[in-house]
């Protein structure tokens, strides 16, 4: 008898636990309206290079004495835009949204110098880079209209650079498809500040070459814009 009375009360006690949690957190939600909305973005600020990126990269040519050489990239800018898309209802109190983060249009470039073989002159030239990326987007929400974006990106990009190839100067186009993007913004209404860490190789082969120099090209942008 003891035993069943034990069992009813723990029973009745998980039901109205139940309850009053379920009620809690409607309650909750009901007091925090869904502000995680999909929109546009526009976001622009400098490209910091990192790792190798900084460095000289030197790659010997196939069936030559010579190498091609990509020298230290410097500060450079970016621009980003696109759209988060929201594929489902708010949840945790509509206080987090799951999405994807689609950046349409990715700009950005880095200056670097070489110096010529007598030691007196520096040329100057470009790191030119443009694409897309896509990638999941958790959205956080934890007061008012303050939201943090939590985000994963798969870059793909195109690149141009003019650069020393043995004893001349050679235009090279390159490709990555596989680089990687992790980044967090911090947004309250239309402001936004982003923090942006890509890390990968390029490979300039201009598009089918027999030639192919993988080039480190990691850097980290900090960027400021508007989110509508």
């Amino acid at each position: 008898m003891k035993k069943n009375i034990s069992a009813l009360i723990i029973a009745l006690f998980a039901v109205f636990s139940s309850s009053y949690g379920q009620d809690t957190i409607k309650s909750a939600g009901a007091f925090h309206p869904n502000y995680i909305e999909s929109g546009f973005y526009i976001k622009v600020g400098p490209v910091f290079p990192m790792n190798k990126f900084t460095t000289q990269q030197r790659l010997k040519i196939s069936s030559s004495s010579g190498y091609s050489i990509y020298d230290p990239a410097k500060m450079g800018a970016a621009m980003d835009m696109g759209y988060l898309i929201y594929l489902g209802p708010s949840f945790a109190g509509n206080h987090m949204r799951a999405g994807i983060d689609a950046t349409f249009l990715s700009l950005f470039f880095n200056p670097s110098k070489h110096d010529s073989t007598t030691g007196s002159d520096q040329k100057k030239y470009w790191y030119y880079f443009a694409g897309q990326k896509f990638g999941p987007v958790l959205t956080i929400n934890p007061v008012d209209r303050l939201m943090i974006d939590l985000s994963y990106k798969l870059n793909a990009n195109i690149g141009f650079v003019h650069h020393p190839v043995g004893t001349g100067w050679k235009d090279e186009w390159g490709h990555y498809l596989t680089s990687n993007e992790v980044s967090m913004n911090i947004r309250y209404r239309i402001i936004l500040f982003s923090c942006q860490y890509n890390f990968g190789t390029i490979t300039y082969d201009n598009f089918g070459s027999a030639f192919k120099y993988k080039i480190e090209n990691s850097t980290l942008r900090i960027l400021i814009g508007f989110s509508f």
